[in-house]
């Protein structure tokens, strides 16, 4: 990393979270449905190739850069995304980006969808990721992530977001989860699509979730 975030705050909690389902089963309506994600006001960085959040996209990384950066300078609230390709090299370069953003005094929310698609192993996270994740919440950092295939994310991911939404999975991701989480396998196994176990790392007992289905609006590329 070559800038540094400013003003660490050692009392930020660690509310990282992972959403995690198989195709179709809803992690990025529960992720845009989470009520502690302020819809007006906070400051949100996306890594969202696919649009699938509302916010001011950009397929070019210097666009988005330059975009961030004018909305950190005016202040206040943003909603500023990269969907540009999906590779490892991009999402280095975007996690050095936010990174350099972090401020202390300030919570930043960062999406960022399909986490399988940015992991070379299932060890550690790719360097800047790695970064962001052991060391950003000091910084304000919130970070929430999706995925469809969990047993390929890298356990960086898991070792940090002490909070998990788990919804339907196959096969033996089903046990994988259930596991996890601390519930039977067929009780996964039973989950349907829009339905959740959420895990908020202190409970005993994972809580049952169920949403309905909303269309999401305000995703703008530019």
């Amino acid at each position: 990393m070559k800038v540094k975030p400013v003003h660490p705050n050692t009392k930020w909690p660690n509310n990282h979270t992972l959403y995690l389902s198989a195709s179709g089963g809803g992690k990025s309506q529960m992720l845009n449905q989470n009520p502690e994600i302020p819809k007006k006001g906070a400051r949100v960085i996306l890594w969202d190739p696919s649009g699938d959040h509302p916010g001011l996209h950009f397929s070019s990384m210097a666009r988005f850069v330059s975009a961030l950066g004018k909305a950190i300078k005016r202040g206040g609230g943003f909603r500023i995304a990269f969907g540009g390709n999906r590779t490892v090299e991009n999402y280095e370069k975007f996690c050095e980006i936010v990174w350099a953003v972090l401020d202390g005094r300030k919570k930043t929310y960062l999406i960022c969808e399909e986490l399988s698609a940015v992991c070379e192993t299932t060890n550690k996270a790719s360097p800047n990721a790695a970064v962001l994740l052991n060391e950003g919440r000091k910084y304000g950092l919130e970070f929430h992530g999706t995925s469809q295939k969990p047993q390929e994310i890298a356990k960086t991911y898991y070792d940090q977001c002490e909070r998990r939404y788990v919804g339907r999975q196959k096969n033996a991701n089903i046990r994988k989860m259930a596991l996890d989480i601390g519930v039977e396998p067929d009780q996964v196994r039973q989950l349907q699509n829009l339905q959740f176990f959420y895990d908020n790392g202190t409970a005993d007992d994972p809580a049952l979730v169920t949403i309905k289905y909303r269309e999401i609006k305000g995703v703008k590329w530019l």
